[in-house]
């Protein structure tokens, strides 16, 4: 059985006018095409819905305990368009999004705080995953629309957006004696380092340069949480690699920063799944950084 809500609106506007020749001037539609709507709806249901009686029609008991239904059905419908209308103009909404740490406070926050200036409506979650293989599944199973990750990453069979690079900083300990400007690479050999996991990207990147430029680290300390770092390198735990936003905050708190020669520069990239963004995430798109 197959009722539409054409359908139903026409046999509400029956019963609301009295009768097919009243109705179908409200409604604004030719009086047979409604009758044959009305019949339609009849064959579909398998029971009369009027009696058709030289004054009229009237209502059988079936099509009276139709009309409860029918007004409930159009009224969900009324509300399911008034629903997606309001995420599709942002009024409502949310955005799960999963991201490595770093990429979460830079680009991510500015963009999120932001989109929320806009569309206060819109409710965003954001996940950090484990690993990249974590991070394809949170995308996979949809229990996030997008990510943000570092490249290069393995082929996780999802569409990837490249949206920018991030510098990385060698981060020293207070007091650690440093020249001015760009700090050679070659400087930092046998410095105590300490060992990121968990963002294989970047990380790979890091050890990829230090190797080009015949650079050995000794491995100070080995840790999965990024905001432990900072405070590890204040305490004289070790020198460390990171971003911008991580450099950054090492530095008010006395650490030494220095920009590596060569420049270490590390890309990123949105993943999501295949087909049409969501409006919401479209809006949040539009606020990243694009590719340089």
């Amino acid at each position: 059985m197959t009722v539409d809500l054409r359908q139903l609106e026409y046999f509400l506007a029956v019963v609301d006018h009295g009768g097919v020749t009243r109705a179908a001037a409200a409604i604004r539609i030719a009086q047979p095409s409604l009758s044959q709507a009305i019949r339609g709806l009849e064959r579909e249901l398998g029971i009369e819905l009027f009696h058709r009686t030289g004054r009229g029609l009237v209502l059988t008991v079936g099509g009276e305990a139709l009309v409860a239904p029918a007004r409930q059905v159009l009224q969900d419908a009324t509300a399911a368009r008034a629903a997606v209308a309001d995420v599709v103009n942002l009024r409502t909404g949310r955005l799960d999004i999963a991201a490595h740490a770093a990429l979460t406070v830079d680009p991510l926050t500015p963009a999120i705080a932001t989109l929320r200036r806009r569309f206060p409506g819109i409710a965003v979650r954001v996940l950090e995953p484990r690993d990249d293989e974590d991070l394809a599944r949170l995308v996979r199973d949809g229990s996030c629309e997008l990510a943000l990750t570092y490249l290069p990453i393995p082929d996780l069979r999802l569409p990837v957006r490249e949206l920018g690079a991030q510098q990385v900083w060698a981060v020293l300990p207070p007091g650690t004696p440093a020249p001015d400007g760009p700090l050679p690479l070659r400087a930092l050999q046998d410095t105590p380092v300490i060992d990121i996991q968990g963002h294989s990207a970047l990380r790979a990147t890091v050890l990829a340069a230090l190797a080009t430029a015949g650079v050995r680290m000794r491995r100070a300390a080995v840790t999965r949480h990024r905001e432990a770092v900072v405070p590890m390198v204040l305490a004289q735990a070790g020198a460390a690699f990171l971003t911008r936003w991580y450099a950054d905050e090492a530095a008010r708190g006395g650490a030494v920063v220095r920009a590596l020669d060569p420049p270490v520069v590390c890309r990123f990239a949105l993943v999501h799944r295949p087909g049409r963004l969501s409006p919401a995430a479209q809006a949040l798109l539009e606020l990243l950084p694009g590719p340089e």
